[in-house]
């Protein structure tokens, strides 16, 4: 199963967007920002990243 980091602050838009890549057949692990985001790619080598370009703490163009 393909692993995706979700990096989103927005907890509506993930949960949105991880019910469909579930439902796709992905297997998602959330980061609610840019720090996190970078921790959990760290650690889980995700086979794909989904971020949000308007982060609070750290811009999708600084992750």
């Amino acid at each position: 199963m393909k692993r995706i980091l979700l990096i989103e602050d927005d907890r509506e838009v993930a949960r949105l967007l991880e019910l469909e890549l579930k439902e796709a057949g992905f297997q998602v692990e959330w980061a609610r920002n840019g720090m996190e985001g970078l921790i959990r790619h760290r650690e889980k080598k995700p086979d794909l990243v989904v971020l949000d370009l308007g982060l609070p703490d750290l811009d999708g163009a600084e992750v």
